[in-house]
């Protein structure tokens, strides 16, 4: 009982930790979308593009709106991975404190302490990160989408043989590509993680392979 005691208050001081730790980034992430927006939108407005296909004169162009949308798409991509990385450090932290419990908590103190709180376990490629980073991994990616066709839409259709429009295209098109790649490795992670647990029953930190 001491130490179920004991558990008690640390997951209870952990999860006001948590909460405060989330406002924080929640405020963070929203006040970046805001000034990413802000700039893109201003410069998507205000900035009219007329590439020279020339190469010669490739540099010579209204290239600030390009410029913005390559590092807007940037910032973007590093946000998604960002949200990647403190989901799945907080998934594998959960499953380290599960097993804690199950080892000091009968079946029934368990389910009337915790319900159906809390569950680490046995997620999908979708829901392998907890919701409040999951929201934010999904808001970041589509972001990435909606910059990458309005850029699209200023810059490629009358511009497409110009070598800096197409490069940045790739640019778009490989932040894209990665930002997915990112979630399965880490989707992958957390079923190296998963499936440990599941073998040796209890896991502290130190044995968690990051």
């Amino acid at each position: 009982m001491d130490i179920q005691e004991e558990l008690d208050k640390q997951l209870h001081s952990q999860y006001s930790e948590n909460d405060n730790s989330r406002s924080g980034i929640f405020l963070s992430f929203i006040m970046g979308i805001i000034a990413l927006f802000g700039t893109y939108g201003y410069v998507f407005i205000h900035t009219n593009i007329n590439f020279d296909t020339n190469i010669d004169k490739l540099l010579i162009g209204n290239t600030e709106f390009a410029l913005i949308s390559v590092i807007t798409i940037g910032i973007l991509f590093f946000l998604a991975v960002l949200s990647l990385h403190f989901g799945y450090s907080l998934r594998r932290d959960q499953i380290v404190i599960n097993n804690i419990r199950n080892k000091y908590y009968t079946v029934e103190k368990k389910k009337e302490t915790f319900g159906d709180l809390y569950k680490s376990n046995n997620k999908n490629y979708f829901s392998f990160l907890p919701d409040f980073y999951n929201l934010f991994y999904w808001l970041f990616f589509c972001s990435e989408i909606f910059i990458f066709f309005t850029t699209i839409l200023k810059i490629y259709k009358d511009n497409w043989c110009c070598i800096l429009v197409n490069f940045i295209f790739t640019i778009h098109i490989i932040a894209i590509i990665l930002s997915i790649v990112f979630r399965c490795c880490y989707y992958e992670k957390y079923k190296k993680v998963f499936k440990k647990a599941k073998k040796h029953k209890t896991l502290f930190l130190n044995g968690i392979a990051y």
